[in-house]
C-alpha cells in the first residue's frame, strides 16, 4: 500500500473567520484553499466548505474554504444614499 497518505479528519470551520478557519485546517494536514483556486479563502466568515466535518480526506488534501464578509467588516451592505439632486427630473 505505497504511496497512501494517512487519513484525517475533516475538521468543521463553518462560522470562523477565514483566518482562524485556515490554521485549524493546517493543523489537521489539509491545505486551506479559496473556490476559484485561490492560494487561500476571500477575509471573511467561512460560509460553506468541502469536504463536509467530519468526512475524512487524505493529509495535504485540499479544502475549499466559501467565505463572506461578516457584520462589523467595515463592509457597507447597503447601497450610499442617493443625492436629492438624482430624485429630481431631469
Amino acid at each position: 500500500m505505497r504511496g497512501h497518505r494517512p487519513v484525517t479528519e475533516v475538521p468543521d470551520v463553518v462560522g470562523l473567520g477565514a483566518e482562524d478557519a485556515c490554521d485549524i485546517v493546517r493543523r489537521a494536514g489539509l491545505v486551506p484553499r479559496g473556490p476559484e483556486g485561490e492560494a487561500e479563502p476571500a477575509p471573511g466568515i467561512v460560509v460553506a466548505q468541502a469536504p463536509i466535518a467530519p468526512a475524512g480526506a487524505e493529509q495535504g488534501s485540499e479544502v475549499v474554504l466559501w467565505t463572506q464578509l461578516g457584520p462589523g467588516s467595515g463592509a457597507d451592505t447597503t447601497p450610499p444614499p442617493r443625492p436629492e439632486s438624482a430624485l429630481l427630473p431631469a
